[in-house]
């Protein structure tokens, strides 16, 4: 008796099956990429919020030691500054304080930098640079005299400073720009209170 049963496939069956597994392929490769560049994008948010969060406690530690009295400029909470001179106790001699020279946190807007000077301005002024990648503006406001991102003040700057009386309200904010184009931000914040508050302070030379 003579068999009907098929063996082997024809050649539209092997055409199809071609077909399914390229589709398939393409759907897994499809997946890896896509979870690989949510790695990519998660390990550079990682990696600027760690930076963000150091060049904050630097920041900090530069503001902690200093008399609230010396913080120029003398702002209220109403506004901010990308910039603050502080001057710290140095010791008392001769029964008086003596302060140190004048120093400053800022933000260079052109070179994206935040740094820290020793005496600004003067012949010798020494400046240490913190970070290259300060945003031009603070994350979720723009340059155009409103308040944007809902805090109370208008138009601040990547690196902003508000003062309260003794404390000084610090706002951050750092970007990169990744190989796709696209930018990540980080945006950090603290409070700092100016401990030194020893009387004397009108003896510094402002």
């Amino acid at each position: 008796m003579r068999s009907n049963a098929r063996s082997g496939f024809t050649m539209l069956e092997v055409a199809l099956s071609i077909t399914l597994l390229a589709i398939v392929t393409m759907k897994i490769s499809g997946a890896i990429s896509s979870a690989t560049d949510v790695a990519e994008e998660d390990a550079a948010q990682v990696t600027l919020e760690t930076q963000a969060r150091r060049v904050l406690r630097q920041l900090g530690f530069a503001v902690l030691g200093s008399h609230p009295g010396s913080l120029v400029p003398d702002i209220t909470r109403a506004n901010s500054t990308s910039d603050l001179r502080f001057q710290v106790s140095l010791g008392v001699e001769d029964g008086e304080v003596v302060w140190s020279e004048p120093e400053m946190v800022a933000m260079e807007e052109l070179q994206q930098q935040i740094y820290w000077s020793d005496n600004p301005e003067a012949a010798d002024e020494r400046r240490v640079i913190w970070t290259n990648l300060v945003a031009p503006f603070l994350e979720g406001e723009l340059p155009n005299g409103l308040d944007d991102n809902g805090n109370g003040l208008i138009d601040e700057k990547g690196l902003s400073f508000t003062i309260d009386r003794n404390s000084v309200d610090m706002k951050l904010t750092l970007e990169r720009v990744r190989d796709d184009g696209t930018v990540v931000h980080s945006t950090v914040e603290t409070v700092v209170t100016c401990r030194n508050t020893i009387n004397g302070w009108g003896t510094a030379e402002r």
